[in-house]
């Protein structure tokens, strides 16, 4: 029995657990994955202790701890060290590695949604899943704009340009990414933004409870964040068990799961 789990808060409505138990099943292994929800990053040293100890094999992280765990690892992969976010943690070699497998979902999330007629991109959010969003636009060509409630911390970090969302409102872009909470399950009559602004525009919304958020619902074209969930599912488990698995076969197996 291999023992995983994820840290975050809250957690109440997460779908981890399920999904790995299926991803469990296509690499053939059977495992417990336990929800950890933390009051403070802190309570992450009894995780890390377990891990050392080989109590468990690897955890991963959500919001808000992505960016904070990064103190309690010995090193960071060099995708989690560009984005400056963690959200999977594994032993290797005697030593706690952070890495990130958000890059890896954000970037087939993307692939398959994308149209070429999308040029100018906006981000919602600057936190650890908008990292991941951002670096994946950056290595693809892409200039984002990251739009944040807090223009002058925001600028303080690694973007290009950073806009407030009043300076959104004035401009045109084709795409909207959503990589806040905004609009999650049980806040499901929010919306990051006016809605009369999305209505020309296409939506990748990184939330995938509910599977169509009220922005979603009044976008030009959409997709909720549930294949970037899988596939950053598949890869974690990947690391966690040191296995290499065929992703197109596996994705095409999970997205026939409910969830």
């Amino acid at each position: 029995m291999i023992h995983l789990g994820l840290i975050g808060y809250p957690l109440t409505h997460s779908k981890s657990p399920r999904l790995h138990q299926e991803i469990a099943l296509l690499n053939h292994i059977e495992i417990k994955y336990d929800l950890y929800p933390l009051n403070d990053i802190s309570e992450v040293k009894t995780l890390i202790k377990q891990l050392k100890e080989g109590l468990i094999k690897g955890f991963n992280v959500t919001i808000p701890y992505k960016e904070s765990v990064i103190s309690y690892v010995d090193q960071l992969t060099d995708i989690a060290k560009k984005i400056k976010a963690v959200n999977t943690v594994y032993i290797k070699d005697g030593k706690i590695i952070g890495d990130n497998t958000d890059y890896d979902g954000f970037k087939y999330l993307f692939e398959s949604f994308h149209d070429k007629s999308y040029q100018e991109i906006a981000i919602l959010g600057t936190g650890g899943a908008a990292l991941a969003c951002y670096h994946v636009l950056k290595d693809l060509g892409y200039h984002p704009l990251m739009v944040s409630r807090n223009k002058v911390m925001a600028s303080n970090q690694v973007f290009d340009q950073v806009l407030s969302y009043e300076d959104l409102y004035k401009r045109h872009v084709d795409l909207i990414i959503n990589a806040t909470p905004i609009g999650m399950y049980p806040k499901v009559d929010q919306s990051p933004l006016e809605l009369y602004y999305v209505q020309d525009k296409a939506v990748i919304d990184l939330i995938y409870n509910p599977d169509i958020t009220l922005m979603m619902k009044h976008a030009k074209r959409a997709i909720n964040g549930l294949g970037m969930l899988i596939v950053q599912g598949i890869v974690a488990q990947n690391r966690f068990i040191d296995k290499t698995s065929d992703l197109d076969l596996y994705i095409k197996q999970l997205k026939g799961v409910n969830l």
